[in-house]
């Protein structure tokens, strides 16, 4: 793992990738600050207002008579600015996931020629990469409804919300780096079974730094590229 992450720190910040990384954060950054310009802040007033008066409530009702209390509100409005931030940070994380996505074949090329010349013989279509990730994005909304309820628990919620992201993150990164690196036959394999317990641990900690304001968005292609050294290998000794 130490020597994958050497040569990925000596490869990713030469000039090339520099360049390549500040497109996704770029984007990114452009996107979601013309959203909070044209929009972005009155809806926030507009959530925060509804979450901490309940005026679409039955005023009658329950529920109503709970959100009436204090504490109750003040719940409500910290779980509200907690996930608001969570959720910018996931979103524009993704995107520059997307962005990068489409320079992960710059990165596994670059990688296998210069490290590993494995010849992958009969390539996954892409109609194949699209249909696993359809699957895997209805999973991903699945686990989502799952975890929901659970939102509401309070410090519990701090964690629960990252399992379908993780999840997402994580299926998403494998299928993107394993499609360009491997045949057919090890793409399918690796599909069911995974890429192993280094190929997690390192989801895991890449995951995490995402959740950092702009690690998340400009070391995409890092990551990709240490996926792809652990992809390779695991090629090499099949």
């Amino acid at each position: 793992m130490i020597n994958i992450i050497n040569l990925c720190i000596g490869d990713f910040f030469k000039k090339k990738f520099i360049l390549l990384s500040l497109l996704p954060t770029v984007f990114s950054v452009i996107v979601f600050s013309s959203l909070m310009i044209f929009g972005g802040s009155e809806l926030l007033i507009a959530l925060k207002n509804l979450a901490s008066n309940g005026e679409f409530l039955d005023k009658d009702g329950i529920v109503a008579t709970i959100l009436s209390f204090s504490i109750v509100k003040a719940l409500i409005l910290s779980s509200f600015y907690i996930f608001s931030g969570f959720f910018v940070i996931i979103l524009s994380s993704a995107l520059a996931g997307i962005i990068a996505g489409f320079l992960t074949p710059i990165v596994t090329k670059y990688v296998n020629k210069k490290y590993y010349n494995i010849n992958i013989d009969s390539e996954v279509t892409t109609s194949r990469v699209i249909k696993i990730s359809i699957i895997t994005f209805l999973k991903f909304i699945a686990i989502l409804l799952i975890c929901i309820p659970f939102l509401f628990v309070p410090f519990l919620n701090l964690f629960i919300i990252n399992l379908p992201f993780f999840y997402l993150f994580y299926k998403f990164m494998l299928i993107d780096v394993a499609s360009k690196c491997m045949d057919k036959t090890m793409f399918e394999i690796t599909m069911i079974k995974g890429a192993g317990l280094g190929f997690a641990l390192s989801a895991i900690l890449f995951y995490l730094l995402c959740l950092i304001p702009f690690i998340g968005l400009f070391f995409q292609l890092f990551f990709v590229m240490f996926f792809t050294h652990l992809l390779f290998k695991k090629n090499q000794n099949q």
